[in-house]
């Protein structure tokens, strides 16, 4: 192969180290004399050549690992039975995980949604907001009670138990125009860096037409999901190595009467 590169043939030489151990040593020969037959015979330019030739190494190379793991699997079954144990489990886990979060996230709304309905209907039937509504003060970034903001057709904060400082937070127009559009709407609402609220919003017509928020800090509820999320991920780490560990002993179990 006298025209190919001395640099090339010397990278393929050692990329051969991709394929396994017993493959290199059985075709390690024939591949370099096909290489150099197919360097002679070459059609396309250098550069195509090699590009295609390092292309094919590199995928033979993945398959033939990729069959010889297969090979090696199923010498051992113990170890595909216990792959596939593990995968049930990492998906169960997974959906046990996800459902568990949901009803943290919607009991978040909880008595929110209670209270938006109470307040809506009140307010509705006649009552001022000035009355429906209790005087209080509860500010938002320290206090994990829930409370309760009115705004009036025009999204403009009337009477409110909920502070951010002295200041009735003022919602972004978008969650007015929702509401109006659908009758309510539930959301996560971040007026202030920090402060994150789990929101329900209710739409009123009538004489007094307006918007009632009623709403409570996630901060618990995203340490009780910040703490799930540990939970989940030390459990399923724990049950992955008991059943690694298991098959481990399992299969030297097994293959101890067979080697006597």
């Amino acid at each position: 192969m006298r025209d190919a590169s001395p640099l090339l043939l010397r990278v393929y030489r050692i990329a051969l180290v991709f394929y396994p151990a017993k493959f290199r040593q059985e075709y390690r020969q024939q591949m370099l004399q096909t290489l150099r037959d197919a360097y002679c015979d070459k059609q396309t330019g250098s550069g195509k050549f090699w590009v295609s030739v390092f292309y094919d190494l590199l995928k033979s190379a993945a398959m033939e690992r990729s069959s010889m793991l297969r090979a090696q699997i199923l010498k051992q079954p113990i170890f595909l039975h216990t792959f596939a144990l593990a995968l049930i489990m990492t998906i169960l886990g997974g959906a046990a995980a996800i459902t568990m979060h949901g009803m943290l996230r919607r009991g978040a709304n909880q008595p929110q949604a209670e209270m938006a309905d109470f307040y809506s209907s009140e307010i509705f039937s006649g009552t001022s907001p000035e009355d429906a509504i209790p005087a209080g003060y509860i500010d938002l970034e320290r206090n994990l009670q829930p409370f309760v903001i009115f705004y009036d057709e025009h999204g403009k904060p009337e009477r409110s138990t909920g502070y951010l400082g002295q200041a009735i937070p003022v919602l972004p127009p978008g969650v007015f125009q929702y509401a109006r559009d659908h009758g309510s709407d539930v959301f996560t609402w971040q007026p202030r860096r920090g402060v994150r609220i789990a929101a329900v919003t209710r739409y009123i017509a009538g004489t007094r037409p307006g918007y009632i928020l009623a709403g409570r800090s996630l901060r618990l509820t995203e340490e009780y999901e910040s703490l799930l999320r540990r939970m989940t991920f030390f459990g399923w780490f724990a049950t992955m190595l008991l059943l690694a560990f298991g098959a481990v002993l399992l299969n030297r179990a097994q293959r101890g009467p067979l080697a006597a």
